[in-house]
C-alpha cells in the first residue's frame, strides 16, 4: 500500500508539475463561463438549461476524457520503449499496482476538474430546482413479448416470405425492435390505465409525461384528464413533442382511481396513438430531489465513466506502442459514439448481405462492450430535468468505476513484464 501510495503522488504531482492539470481545469472552466456567451437559447429557461448541461458540462466532459486517455494511452508506452518503466518504480512492486496507481492518478485529476465544472454548473443554474423521479409503465420485457409473437408472425400469410426464410435470431431482433414502438391507441371518449410501481410519497409533486418524438417529429393535439389515485390532471390543446402534465391532489378521495394506476379519459375529438414503453411516465419529487445532489450522482457517473476509460488506455499502453495506442483509444471512442446510429439506421434489416451482417455483428459487439463508458445517461437526465437515481450512480462506480478497471490493470500487469523483456 506504501508503494501505491508512492506511486499515486509521484503521477499526480508529474501532472501538476508540467502544468497539464492546470490548462484543463482553465479549459473546462473556463468552457463553463464562456458558453452561455456563445450560443443562444430558445428564449425559455428549461431549453437554456438543457444546452448548457448538453454542450457546456458535455463539453467540457469530453475536454477531460479525449486529454486524460490520450495521456494515459501513451504513458506506459513511452516509459517502456525509453527503458524506464522501472525508474517510475519507487520500490520492487506488481505491475498491476504501478497501472492501478497511475489510473487513480489520472483519474482522481479528471475528477478534480470535473468537480468544478459541475460546481459552476450549480451556481449558475437553479440550486433550488428539484428534480423528478421517472417511472415507467409495468409491462412485459419487450424481448418476451417478441418470442410470444414469433409462432404467430412466422404462420401469418401476410408474413413476407424473406422473413420467413431469415434466422430466427434475426426475425427477434426485429419484432423486439418492434415490441418498443408498438402503438396504443385511444379513441375519442375512451379511457385507458396503465400500472405504475409507484411508491408512497407523502410530499412531493407528481406529474405525467407524455412524449410525442419520433424519427418523424410527430406531435399530437391531446385533450383528456390524468388520475393517478387520488391526484388529477388536465390538459387541453396541446401540439409539443413533449408535454408534462402536473397532477393535483382532489379535495376528496371521491372517484379515486385503483392504486398503481394511470388513467386518461381522451375527452377530444380525435384518437390518440402513444407508445406506451417510450411516450408515457409518471414523474415525482421527493425530499432528496436537490439539483445540486442530483448533479453529484451524475458527477459520481462520469467519474466512474472517465475511469473505465482510462484503465483501458493504459492496458493498451502496456500492450501497444505510444502512437497506436494513441489512435485505438481515439478509434475506440468514436466507435463508441457512432455505434448505436449504425444499428438503428442500417437499413438492410434482414442483413441479407454477408458483409454486412458480420460489419453489423462486430458493431453490435462493440456497442455492447462500451455500453458502459459509452452512454451520458447522466447528462440526458440533467438537461431534461429528471433524477440521478443513486442506484444508478452506484452501480456505474461499482462496475465502471472499479470492477472493470481493476481486471484491465491485471491484464495490464500480465502483458506490461512481457513486453517490457521484448517477449
Amino acid at each position: 500500500m506504501k508503494a501505491f501510495r508512492a506511486i499515486f503522488r509521484l503521477e499526480f504531482l508529474a501532472l501538476v508539475r508540467s502544468r497539464a492539470l492546470l490548462l484543463l481545469t482553465l479549459a473546462a472552466v473556463g468552457w463553463m463561463f464562456a458558453f452561455p456567451h456563445l450560443v443562444t437559447s430558445d428564449g425559455t429557461a428549461d431549453g437554456a438549461r438543457e444546452l448548457y448541461v448538453h454542450y457546456a458540462l458535455g463539453g467540457a466532459f469530453a475536454l477531460v476524457l479525449v486529454s486524460l486517455a490520450a495521456t494515459a494511452a501513451g504513458s506506459l508506452a513511452k516509459d517502456r520503449a525509453a527503458k524506464r518503466l522501472q525508474l517510475t518504480q519507487v520500490r520492487p512492486v506488481r505491475y498491476s499496482v504501478l497501472v492501478l496507481a497511475r489510473a487513480l492518478a489520472l483519474v482522481a485529476a479528471g475528477a478534480l476538474v470535473l468537480a468544478l465544472a459541475a460546481a459552476v454548473l450549480v451556481l449558475r443554474s437553479e440550486p433550488g430546482r428539484t428534480c423528478y423521479h421517472v417511472l415507467a409503465p409495468v409491462m412485459e420485457s419487450p424481448r418476451a413479448e417478441a418470442e410470444k409473437m414469433f409462432d404467430f408472425y412466422m404462420k401469418d400469410p401476410e408474413t413476407p416470405d424473406e422473413v420467413k426464410k431469415a434466422p430466427k435470431a434475426t426475425v427477434l431482433r426485429l419484432l423486439t425492435q418492434r415490441a418498443w414502438d408498438n402503438y396504443q391507441t385511444v379513441a375519442a371518449g375512451e379511457t385507458v390505465a396503465w400500472a405504475f410501481n409507484a411508491p408512497d410519497v407523502a410530499d412531493g409533486a407528481r406529474a405525467v409525461r407524455l412524449r410525442f418524438t419520433n424519427d418523424f417529429d410527430t406531435r399530437a393535439d391531446v385533450r383528456g384528464s390524468f388520475r393517478f389515485g387520488a391526484w388529477t390532471g388536465v390538459v387541453s390543446n396541446i401540439t409539443r413533442a413533449v408535454v408534462i402534465v402536473p397532477l393535483e391532489k382532489a379535495g376528496d378521495d371521491a372517484g379515486a382511481g385503483a392504486p398503481g394506476e394511470l388513467t386518461f379519459s381522451n375527452q377530444g375529438a380525435n384518437a390518440l396513438m402513444l407508445r406506451p414503453r417510450r411516450d408515457i411516465n409518471l414523474l415525482y419529487t421527493s425530499g432528496t430531489s436537490g439539483f445540486a445532489v442530483n448533479v453529484l450522482f451524475a458527477w459520481l457517473e462520469l467519474v466512474a465513466m472517465l475511469a473505465v476509460v482510462v484503465a483501458f488506455a493504459l492496458f493498451l499502453s502496456a500492450a501497444l506502442g505510444r502512437s497506436v495506442a494513441i489512435f485505438t483509444t481515439m478509434a475506440m471512442l468514436l466507435v463508441t459514439e457512432m455505434s448505436p446510429s449504425v444499428i438503428e439506421q442500417y437499413p438492410d434489416s434482414l442483413e441479407t448481405d454477408a458483409k454486412d451482417r458480420i460489419g453489423l455483428e462486430i458493431t453490435r459487439f462493440m456497442e455492447k462492450v462500451t455500453s458502459p463508458f459509452g452512454s451520458l445517461a447522466p447528462l440526458e437526465h440533467l438537461a431534461n430535468g429528471e433524477c440521478v437515481e443513486p442506484g444508478e450512480a452506484a452501480r456505474a462506480l461499482a462496475v465502471d468505476g472499479v470492477l472493470l478497471p481493476l481486471l484491465l490493470a491485471l491484464a495490464a500487469g500480465v502483458v506490461l513484464p512481457r513486453k517490457q523483456d521484448g517477449l
